[in-house]
């Protein structure tokens, strides 16, 4: 079952820890006195009892962490870092190995080995799963508001969300076309039926006009549909493609009738579930847009937190 985002939210709040949190500070501040470390961490065993195996595995801690932890190796304010595998003091900053008592699982650990890891060091334990994109999202926040609530933290995601589900339908498009062309088919009358289901009569230019979003060629609606109406539209296409598989006529009017159907449900899922509707799904921004600002986020929050120490 999928965590809840306000869950991994609250989560990861209440299980943050600080370097400094055990110290206590001087009575007399005008004095010059060492800079004090305010590097945040996550216990590994916190984390475990969040996402669970296989995400994170207990029982071999370092042998998990190391492939996933990647070290820059030139970064700057506008090229993307090149991520290379750890050297020993890079991980060494980025993880400490300390023993204490800690359930796992609803199993009791006594002065059992855990792991303390850094903001980066979670971040790239989690950049690498699009179905992780909410915590990816939590941990390099800092680099756009450091006080980030939830609910900001949720619309941020939620646009961020849009790459990978456009991603994901862009494949399964290429798959229809595939069905269309070996029937020889009109893809223009094809996917203006379609459309036409998935937003209740409405045409790809009046949504674009109704959201004022610049008309350019070869330049598709879902570039700027939201995650709610991409989702729904990648599990309608799913379950198009698999029952026509299934069909004994195997014809363009065939498919486009399972497809038809299979939009109508996803839209009346969509208004049911999220109170909204997949023409109102939309976002003058587009997905490249919003990848770009994911890039340009992760770079700065390579560039920042990679060089953080634990020790």
């Amino acid at each position: 079952m999928a965590l809840s985002k306000v869950t991994v939210f609250q989560t990861l709040n209440q299980t943050k820890h600080r370097i400094n949190e055990g110290l206590q500070f001087s009575l007399f501040p005008e004095m010059n006195e060492p800079a004090i470390n305010d590097a945040e961490y996550w216990n590994y065993s916190d984390l475990h009892n969040l996402y669970g195996h296989p995400f994170l595995f207990a029982p071999h801690m370092d042998a998990h962490i190391w492939p996933k932890l990647k070290m820059p190796i030139n970064t700057s304010k506008r090229g993307t870092p090149t991520m290379t595998s750890p050297t020993t003091d890079f991980y060494n900053n980025h993880t400490v190995q300390f023993r204490h008592d800690y359930n796992i699982n609803n199993h009791h650990h006594i002065r059992a080995k855990d792991k303390k890891m850094s903001r980066y060091a979670c971040w790239s334990m989690v950049r690498e799963y699009p179905d992780m994109i909410f915590s990816r999202t939590y941990f390099i926040s800092p680099i756009i508001d450091p006080n980030m609530n939830y609910e900001q933290m949720r619309k941020l995601n939620y646009q961020f969300a849009r790459i990978y589900l456009r991603n994901q339908l862009a494949t399964l498009e290429r798959q229809v076309g595939g069905i269309l062309n070996k029937m020889h088919a009109n893809f223009s009358v094809f996917y203006n039926c379609t459309n036409q289901a998935f937003f209740y009569g409405y045409t790809t230019q009046d949504i674009k006009d109704g959201h004022n979003i610049p008309i350019h060629q070869n330049d598709p609606l879902s570039n700027y549909m939201g995650a709610v109406s991409l989702d729904g539209r990648i599990k309608a296409i799913e379950n198009a493609i698999k029952q026509f598989a299934h069909t004994y006529s195997k014809s363009t009017n065939t498919f486009t009738d399972i497809m038809y159907d299979e939009l109508i449900k996803q839209r009346i899922s969509i208004i049911k579930n999220h109170n909204t509707s997949p023409e109102h799904d939309i976002f003058q921004t587009p997905v490249s847009q919003v990848q770009s600002q994911l890039a340009k986020t992760e770079r700065d929050f390579i560039n920042k937190y990679s060089q953080q120490k634990l020790r």
